[in-house]
């Protein structure tokens, strides 16, 4: 036998060797209950607040939007003129709501990211009772939310920006149920 034959021979049978031998390993046990490292997104308002029963938002350049749940259940817009309400794009903003969440907290003058003068006031009253005023900043570098604070504390948080900007388009489109005629 030729002296290459015999070095590729040796090195194929070292190879299967290895190739047998750690297919025989054991796998590492793997601790399932090991927490992830990221922490879930945070919903800005708990559900023992219970459900929201006035929406009004209003920018600093002056316009403004509220509707607010009757007795009898239904939404009607209340601003900018009184008028019936959409009731499918109102709830859609009522679950808007309800379904905000905080993308991160943190400690930051309000002047640098646009609280001290903000763009948006979101007040939100619920069915507990309990009215929460929401201050609407900057949004953020990464375009991925807004600063914002709620009236009353003095934490930054950020919001995400879908949940938002779903909310602020009612100052453009109104839920309106029929066109106003002026």
């Amino acid at each position: 036998m030729k002296r290459s034959t015999l070095f590729i021979s040796v090195v194929f049978i070292i190879l299967v060797g290895l190739l047998f031998y750690l297919d025989q390993r054991k796998p590492a046990a793997v601790d399932l209950d090991v927490a992830p490292s990221a922490q879930p997104d945070k919903i800005l308002f708990s559900e023992s607040k219970g459900v929201p029963t006035n929406i009004n938002i209003r920018s600093n350049a002056g316009d403004k939007v509220g509707i607010e749940r009757s007795e009898a259940g239904d939404w009607v817009l209340y601003q900018p003129i009184e008028a019936e309400a959409n009731q499918g794009s109102a709830e859609a903003a009522a679950s808007q709501v309800s379904s905000l969440r905080i993308l991160s907290e943190l400690e930051v003058a309000s002047d640098v990211v646009g609280l001290k003068s903000p763009s948006y006031y979101i007040t939100v009253k619920f069915s507990d009772e309990s009215e929460i005023i929401i201050r609407i900043g900057d949004l953020t570098p990464t375009s991925s939310g807004y600063y914002a604070n709620l009236v009353g504390t003095k934490s930054t948080i950020i919001i995400n920006k879908s949940g938002i900007e779903a909310l602020l388009n009612l100052l453009e489109t109104p839920p309106y149920i029929n066109t106003p005629i002026p």
